[in-house]
């Protein structure tokens, strides 16, 4: 019997804000006051994704947040989170904006970079899915309740099928994280665990 819950070979690994800036004590969110302590656990499931679909020869795309040097692409961002600015959040070319070592981009791995919280927005996500024929996204990454929740609120409007490996996202609080995972079940998307993933995956052939 076929136990998949999505079909694999038609869908694409997203990665979302694997950055030092969310997640290393030293990035410019914790130095904010931010406890980004429970970043550290999507680490190791996104790592297996990410082999999984590198496997596979499926699409695997991280979603970069960068801000020119001088802030001016932040918008209302800006004035939501006053410290960012001067903390350089994220601004580009800085260590800061960079990949966590654990889940540095391999060749063959897509990167698009983004300004504000959805992936969509400005960017060429939608056109990149569109040319791979992907018709799943399987989103991963941080923070839950804010850029993968609003990434996943526009691929839907975009009719894409999302998938929520339960493990491999994170908020900054249970409770961000839990409100979020309440939204995707009830309209936007499928939370499913880690595993069920894996096995939608696994043995999928390339396009």
């Amino acid at each position: 019997m076929d136990t998949k819950c999505f079909e694999g070979s038609m869908s694409a690994l997203l990665i979302v804000d694997m950055q030092n800036a969310f997640i290393r004590p030293n990035g410019s969110l914790p130095r904010m006051g931010l406890d980004t302590s429970r970043t550290l656990r999507v680490i190791e499931p996104i790592r297996k994704l990410r082999e999984v679909y590198r496997g596979a020869r499926l699409p695997v795309i991280f979603l970069q947040h960068v801000h020119q040097a001088d802030g001016s692409d932040m918008g209302l961002i800006a004035s939501v989170f006053p410290p960012i600015r001067a903390l350089g959040h994220c601004f580009e070319g800085t260590w800061d904006a960079q990949m966590i070592d654990e889940l540095a981009p391999a060749p063959g791995d897509l990167v698009l970079t983004k300004s504000r919280f959805s992936g969509f927005y400005k960017t060429d996500l939608e056109k990149t899915l569109r040319a791979l024929k992907v018709e799943t996204l399987v989103v991963t990454g941080i923070a839950t309740n804010i850029c993968v929740e609003s990434t996943i609120r526009d691929a839907f409007y975009r009719d894409y099928s999302v998938v929520v490996p339960r493990e491999a996202t994170a908020s900054f609080t249970e409770e961000q994280e839990n409100g979020s995972f309440g939204n995707f079940a009830f309209a936007f998307a499928k939370v499913v665990a880690l595993d069920e993933v894996i096995g939608s995956v696994s043995g999928s052939a390339v396009r």
